[in-house]
């Protein structure tokens, strides 16, 4: 049967089964050349039975060698040990890690002293360093051994109430007054003329504020402002507004300058009907002291 005729399904023993590559050439593979090129000749059916060819051409590269130094190569050739030494091909160039503690210790120069261990850990060290004066706990009374927030004699001491203890020259020079070097307001000091203005100035602000009930949610400052600054100077507008849904509570709050603006307000808006609702105006309680 020559090479290139066509396979009549036919002819075929029954032996034979699916599989007919005993009928193809044998696989050919020319190269690869002087510029690497590498040629592969095969052979096989396509789905309507014929025989094809099949040529593929590939180029073949060497890797450039990694240059090494002079060190790395000597290391090479040093003995292994350890578990390395009795182990096979494949376990020779693994990583050997070493589960025993190593210690490094700095090289220092011949007659040198050795470095004293560190006390930065140990506030309590740094301090006695130097013949700095240490501190004293006031719990126990004891110096430099501990601090009095660490004190281990805190539980067993009585406690002391310092409403007891007479004003000494050392402390302050009187109960709940400041300490020495510390900062004093000027309504404080000694000869200070005393006046709650800041008292005052509230309770004004409390006389002349108006409240103002069952408004809608979408009323916010700027509409109560619109609404109350036509009956005299307003001061501070507040409404309530709800933190999760940024919608207005109901109901809010308006200083006025002077008290008879209050009171004209509230003569015209209570009852007054604002965004289909009826507003409820009077004078705000004074807050508790």
């Amino acid at each position: 049967m020559p090479a290139d005729a066509k396979i009549r399904w036919g002819e075929l023993e029954e032996d034979d089964g699916g599989d007919l590559d005993f009928l193809l050439p044998p696989r050919v593979v020319i190269g690869p050349d002087e510029n690497g090129f590498k040629k592969t000749i095969e052979y096989r059916f396509d789905d309507d039975g014929n025989k094809v060819k099949v040529t593929t051409t590939t180029r073949v590269r060497k890797l450039a060698r990694a240059r090494l130094s002079k060190a790395a190569v000597e290391r090479r050739s040093w003995g292994k040990f350890g578990d390395a030494a009795s182990g096979d091909d494949a376990s020779a160039r693994l990583t050997v890690v070493s589960t025993e503690e190593i210690l490094l210790e700095r090289p220092r120069a011949p007659g040198s002293k050795a470095d004293e261990p560190s006390a930065s850990g140990d506030p309590l060290a740094m301090a006695s360093k130097g013949g700095a004066v240490l501190m004293v706990c006031r719990t126990c009374g004891k110096k430099g051994d501990h601090w009095t927030s660490k004190c281990p004699y805190k539980d067993l001491a009585p406690p002391t109430d310092a409403s007891d203890t007479p004003p000494t020259s050392d402390g302050p020079a009187a109960l709940g007054g400041p300490a020495k070097g510390s900062y004093v307001a000027p309504r404080l000091r000694a000869g200070a003329v005393h006046t709650d203005a800041g008292h005052d100035m509230r309770r004004r602000n409390d006389e002349n504020s108006v409240r103002v009930t069952n408004l809608s949610e979408d009323t916010r400052e700027p509409d109560l402002l619109e609404l109350f600054r036509t009956f005299g100077a307003v001061s501070r507008v507040y409404v309530a507004v709800d933190q999760k849904t940024g919608m207005s509570r109901g109901f809010g709050f308006v200083n006025f300058v002077h008290r008879e603006d209050a009171e004209k307000a509230i003569s015209k808006l209570n009852g007054y009907g604002y965004d289909n609702l009826i507003l409820h105006v009077e004078m705000a309680a004074p807050r508790p002291t």
